[in-house]
């Protein structure tokens, strides 16, 4: 019943039949979400939803639409799909690295607790030390107002975290917990059904899954918490464009099918790779720290791996012998991408790469490696 949460978060009413299976009368499942977890938001005959562009609006419109920072109908769309896939509340942001500064904002925690992961995240944590943040290690004690920080998946290592053991840490001490879920999406865990008090996700990777939109979101369990977000928000002008709103909206009704083709892609292929070179960083292997976990916790292992060569030579060469995967950073999208990861952050291992599985024949990806693995 996760999904009926998202009920309560809705600015016009919902006809709850969107939500429900008329058959089984029960919660439709995320690849229908995807597709109408938006429907009669705007009474338009129109079967694929426009781009609004328009920054004000009439006085006095039905809709009751006032100015494009407050209300737009097209990133409100988009915030009714995206809290219906996590069983939540969304507000959108510019990019991901604005929502987390946003999470931050909102809750002004003494203290965040954080293990490594995605350097960005710890730039901005970095950047708000002047002004009293503390930021400690994932072992330290939290207590009253601490906010607990965990990503998982890894960035890059694909690492996990028991998101249900660490929202009962949090709860115990006082404090919250925040979780970066980019690497598995929606259709791949639900953290907040897990216990967590808040769903961070870059929209550049995998949700809008199309190299072409940078975004990022926070879901929330509850309508207050969303509406101070929205705010928040409505001060700060972290706001995603309209045509980046749209176009997140129409890479959502594909999500499902790119994630579950993506995350078994990323799986032939780790298998294929892990007798071949040094380490193999995947939850889908047996070999992954954290394997019963994800197979407790994801309904899938996800579509970013990483592999660690033998010298940091072979690594700096490797994507320039390879033909299908880009030489290019981020994930997530239709198109295979790898990366030697020290190049963009300091702290990853020298040798290692991290790769984002797209949508190719996994068998022609794996030609495209042992080729290029051969020459190194």
């Amino acid at each position: 019943m996760a999904f009926l949460a998202a009920l309560r978060l809705c600015e016009k009413p919902i006809d709850l039949s969107v939500f429900q299976s008329s058959a089984m009368n029960k919660p439709h499942s995320p690849d229908t979400l995807a597709l109408h977890a938006d429907d009669g938001l705007e009474p338009l005959p129109d079967v694929a939803p426009p781009i609004r562009l328009a920054a004000t609006y009439d006085a006095g419109n039905e809709e009751g639409l006032v100015y494009s920072r407050y209300q737009h109908p097209t990133r409100q769309r988009l915030e009714r799909v995206l809290g219906a896939l996590e069983g939540g509340h969304a507000v959108t942001y510019a990019s991901g690295l604005a929502a987390t500064v946003a999470v931050l904002r909102h809750y002004r925690p003494r203290r965040v607790l954080i293990a490594a992961g995605y350097h960005g995240t710890h730039q901005v944590l970095e950047s708000l030390k002047p002004e009293g943040l503390q930021v400690l290690g994932p072992d330290a004690e939290s207590g009253e107002g601490d906010l607990i920080w965990i990503e998982t998946p890894k960035n890059p290592t694909c690492e996990l975290e028991d998101i249900a053991e660490q929202a009962r840490r949090a709860h115990d001490a006082g404090a919250r917990l925040a979780v970066d879920s980019t690497f598995a999406t929606p259709v791949l865990q639900l953290p907040l059904a897990l216990g967590a008090d808040l769903v961070m996700h870059s929209s550049t990777k995998f949700l809008a899954g199309h190299s072409d939109v940078l975004g990022g979101v926070l879901v929330v369990p509850d309508e207050a918490q969303s509406k101070a977000l929205r705010d928040e928000r409505a001060i700060s002008g972290a706001l995603p464009g309209s045509l980046e709103a749209w176009l997140t909206l129409r890479s959502l009704r594909t999500l499902s099918l790119r994630v579950r083709r993506q995350s078994d892609s990323a799986a032939t292929i780790a298998a294929w790779l892990e007798p071949r070179v040094r380490k193999v960083w995947h939850p889908s292997l047996r070999s992954h720290p954290q394997h019963a976990l994800a197979a407790r916790q994801m309904r899938g292992p996800g579509g970013v791996m990483s592999i660690e060569l033998d010298d940091p030579e072979s690594a700096q060469s490797l994507p320039s012998r390879l033909k299908l995967f880009r030489d290019a950073t981020s994930l997530g999208g239709v198109e295979s991408l790898i990366e030697w990861r020290r190049k963009h952050d300091p702290h990853a291992p020298p040798a290692l790469l991290r790769i984002s599985v797209g949508l190719e024949d996994p068998e022609d990806l794996i030609s495209d490696l042992e080729l290029g693995l051969a020459r190194t």
